[in-house]
């Protein structure tokens, strides 16, 4: 693999390179526990989506690559520049031969980038040496490379009872792949987001997300219905050996029907009729106590998200500004179309 190189003085006889997409994506390929976060696709993605400047620097010796990850560079709404691992993305583990070329990767960013960005953030599931590491998010993952009965005897007792009340209200689950499924995605979530109080994506990205990833394959839609209505639906990321539950939304009406846990179980069978390894439930904030219990009820491992900050520093303070909760109560008393117009304005810059 041809890169092109810049070296960076150090101690190390390693250099810093630079990767096109082409050359990340050959060497995405020979790591076999890459997720769809890593795909070309996503990151093109991204890109279009919002337009920002991609950089993919690599740890080389000579025409060897040991270790690599993608970042974007952003804007704050007050103008500060940041380049971040990749915004709108759960998180990005460092490609690498073995976690000292991680690390050596990292310090080769921060001598390179340091006085270049307000903020550098590798957001991965491991902490850095070289970083300074904030840790407020967790993942939560399942294995699936077992029978579904196996899966379920992890499932704690409340999630067996309202399995069988969702089985007695009727409800039913179908994947799609289709524009139409993503148009009944999109209302549910929006739905949701206004009851949280939270600016929806811009329903451009979404469209994207339909025709630049689901429609080629790597994605799926998953839609609980009642008397054929439908009232929750996720959408789902698919590699070889990763399901990830990216976005999920239902309808606030609905939930005594427990569309959610009808949604998840069926989402969890998917991962165990694929015979993928994890079914990855996604990124909770760790004050989102309710939302990680109901996914450890699944049997669901958690782990730390760590904020690597190769420049800048962490904010210590990781709850909602008072503008923030002010915005998110509007949204929650005002149509859907404050919440949808919020986010198509501002969540360029909420990463």
């Amino acid at each position: 693999m041809s890169i092109a190189s810049i070296p960076i003085q150090s101690e190390s006889t390693y250099d810093l390179n630079w990767l096109t997409l082409e050359q990340w994506e050959g060497f995405v390929e020979t790591f076999v526990e890459h997720s769809s976060f890593h795909d070309r696709q996503w990151i093109e993605l991204i890109q279009n989506q919002y337009g920002f400047k991609l950089h993919i620097p690599a740890l080389a010796n000579g025409d060897e690559i040991l270790a690599a990850i993608p970042f974007f560079q952003t804007r704050s709404l007050s103008g500060k520049r940041k380049l971040i691992s990749l915004p709108f993305t759960d998180y990005l583990p460092v490609l690498s031969k073995s976690p000292s070329d991680s690390n050596e990767l990292a310090r080769k960013i921060q001598t390179h980038f340091s006085n270049q960005f307000h903020a550098i953030v590798l957001k991965t599931d491991s902490s850095i040496p070289a970083a300074k590491t904030q840790s407020h998010q967790v993942v939560h993952v399942l294995r699936t490379d077992r029978s579904l009965a196996e899966v379920e005897t992890d499932f704690a007792n409340p999630i067996r009872v309202n399995l069988r009340k969702a089985k007695r209200r009727g409800l039913d689950f179908q994947t799609h792949t289709d524009r139409k499924a993503m148009d009944t995605f999109f209302r549910l979530h929006t739905l949701t987001r206004r009851k949280l109080g939270v600016p929806v994506q811009p329903r451009s990205y979404f469209d994207r997300l339909q025709t630049e990833i689901i429609e080629r394959g790597m994605g799926s839609i998953g839609i609980v219905t009642k008397q054929n209505r439908p009232i929750a639906a996720g959408v789902l990321l698919a590699s070889d050996r990763r399901l990830i539950y990216k976005y999920a939304a239902s309808d606030p009406t609905a939930l005594a029907d427990r569309p959610n846990d009808w949604l998840v179980y069926h989402c969890i069978k998917m991962a165990v009729d694929s015979r993928c390894k994890y079914f990855d439930f996604g990124i909770s904030e760790k004050s989102q106590e309710g939302l990680r219990r109901f996914k450890k009820k699944w049997g669901a491992q958690e782990r730390d998200i760590f904020h690597n900050y190769l420049a800048g520093s962490p904010d210590p303070d990781t709850e909602p500004s008072t503008v923030v909760r002010a915005a998110g109560e509007v949204i929650k008393r005002t149509p859907t179309i404050v919440c949808k117009t919020l986010g198509k304005v501002l969540y360029k810059y909420s990463q």
